[in-house]
This record gives C-alpha cells, sequence and structure tokens, in this order.
C-alpha cells in the first residue's frame, strides 16, 4: 500500500499532525511507499487514487468546516474506494461541524473516510500578548497522532475499510462562561461591522522589514506585493504564515479575536478521534 499525506497548512501545524500520524501508520504496517502532497502554495489536479493507496487529508478548521481554499485546492483530486484520514487542526477554541464537513468532501471524491481526528495547532491569531495554544502540536500531541496512526495501520492491514463515524466526534466542553463571553463578543462584533465596516490585515513595520520576500513566498494566496508592504484584502485568508514567517518580526495582524479567543479558551484541549 502506498501512503500519501494530502494537505493544506500555511503555518505549517496541520503538516506535522499529519507526518506524525504517518509515521504511526508506517510503523504498524511496515514496509509501504510514503508520499507527501503539499497543496498550500498550489493545486494538483491531476492526481487519482485507486485501493491501494491511502490518504492522510489535513486541513485547518475556518470557522467551524474545513477551510474553503483547502476544498478548492484539493476539489478536482479524485480517488476510487481509497481509504482515508480526516485531520482537522483547531486553534483550542472548537472544530465544531468540521469533521463532518471533511467527511461529506473526502466521500464526494471518491474515498472511504476510514478514521477521522481532531487535533490542536497553534491558533493563527495566537501572540506574546495574546497566546492561544502555543507551541502545538507539541510532543504530547504528536505521541497521540502516532499513537492514532498506529491504530489505523493496524486497521489498514487487516483490509478493514469500515467507515469512520465523524457524527460521534465532538468539542470537549468549554466553561460555559467562556461560551457565553464569546458569544456575546461575536454578536457585538457582527453588529459593528454592520455599522462601521473595518477590515483587519497584517501590516509592515517598514522601519524594520528587510524586503526579504520570505512573506510573499508562503502567503498561500499571492496576497502579498512583492515588495513586502501590500496585502489585496480579496486574497488574504488570515491565515498569518507572513507574520510567523517573519525572521525580522516586522509583519503583524491585530484581530479583536485574539484577546477574546486567549481570555476564555485557555485550558488545554486533547485531540479526539475515531475509527
Amino acid at each position: 500500500m502506498k501512503l500519501h499525506s494530502l494537505i493544506f497548512s500555511p503555518t505549517g501545524t496541520s503538516a506535522r499532525i499529519a507526518d506524525a500520524v504517518m509515521s504511526g501508520i508506517a510503523a504498524s504496517m511496515g514496509q509501504c511507499e510514503i508520499n507527501t502532497i503539499d497543496t498550500t502554495l498550489h493545486s494538483d489536479t491531476t492526481l487519482q487514487f485507486g485501493p491501494d493507496d491511502a490518504v492522510i487529508i489535513a486541513a485547518p478548521v475556518y470557522g467551524g468546516k474545513m477551510a474553503p481554499i483547502a476544498k478548492q485546492r484539493m476539489a478536482a483530486i479524485s480517488a476510487l474506494s481509497t481509504p482515508c484520514v480526516l485531520i482537522a487542526v483547531y486553534g483550542n477554541r472548537a472544530f465544531e461541524n468540521a469533521l463532518n464537513d471533511m467527511d461529506e468532501f473526502a466521500r464526494n471524491l471518491g474515498f472511504i473516510p476510514v478514521a477521522a481526528g481532531a487535533f490542536i495547532g497553534e491558533h493563527s491569531y495566537s501572540t506574546a500578548a495574546t497566546p492561544i495554544a502555543v507551541g502545538r502540536p507539541d510532543a504530547t500531541d504528536l505521541q497521540a497522532a502516532i499513537k492514532f496512526g498506529e491504530k489505523i495501520g493496524a486497521k489498514l492491514s487487516l483490509h478493514d475499510m469500515t467507515p469512520a463515524d465523524t457524527t460521534a466526534l465532538h468539542d470537549q466542553p468549554s466553561p460555559q462562561q467562556s461560551l457565553d463571553n464569546f458569544r456575546n463578543f461575536v454578536i457585538g462584533y457582527q453588529q459593528q461591522q454592520k455599522e462601521t465596516p473595518k477590515q483587519y490585515l497584517p501590516v509592515v513595520d517598514t522601519d524594520i522589514c528587510s524586503g526579504c520576500g520570505e512573506c510573499v513566498s508562503v502567503c498561500p494566496t499571492s496576497a502579498i506585493s512583492d515588495d513586502c508592504r501590500e496585502v489585496d484584502a480579496s486574497k488574504c485568508i488570515k491565515c498569518c504564515a507572513c507574520v510567523k514567517s517573519c525572521p525580522e518580526g516586522a509583519k503583524s495582524l491585530f484581530s479583536p479575536f485574539a484577546p477574546v479567543l486567549s481570555e476564555n479558551f485557555n485550558s488545554r484541549k486533547s485531540p479526539v478521534w475515531a475509527l
């Protein structure tokens, strides 16, 4: 069996988890060919998978669903009764309907989702002032991902194609006060946006920007101008790859969501999965 990792991972968190799951599968199954397909910067519309392949599909959660751009990058891929593993990565608040959304997406491409898991990655909006799941996935997360992969490998070794039930996976509960705080914030934010719409985009400190172009090279939507100074609002998905990759620390993104997320969802959540 050939193992493939199909990822969309602007800041690398989904990729790290997918790699750990892949290593667990490979360790459990023994000798197998391994291939990584990174759609973060481009689509690959020529891919076709068959029953002798197994594919990990890993992507971040946006608004409780699979990131729309990840769907766009993978939409033309086709599969024929190919077992797949779904991995949704979220920033410690909630993955909501993301795995069910991924399940429907994968099935429509011809995959059979035999396993699914939700893992935590450092939130795109996390900063020193507003930490949100800093450093995750950490060693504990990656060890859990390897264990998950080993279980998947054992299932695949038995040629067990029983679909995983993503509807059985639910978010770990947060304190009711935290949920109420977040809900009230969102209501207020939406009302404010109706009255006085405002865009929040990455900005650059021109005093320290060296113009190295690293932010341009990692932007998954080509939203940043060649001189690193302008951002196309129609393209930016606020993944913060530019912010986290800037070697000079010249990039930043202010989001009004960051403080409320940091204050109300700082209790560590753990991965959940189903096979």
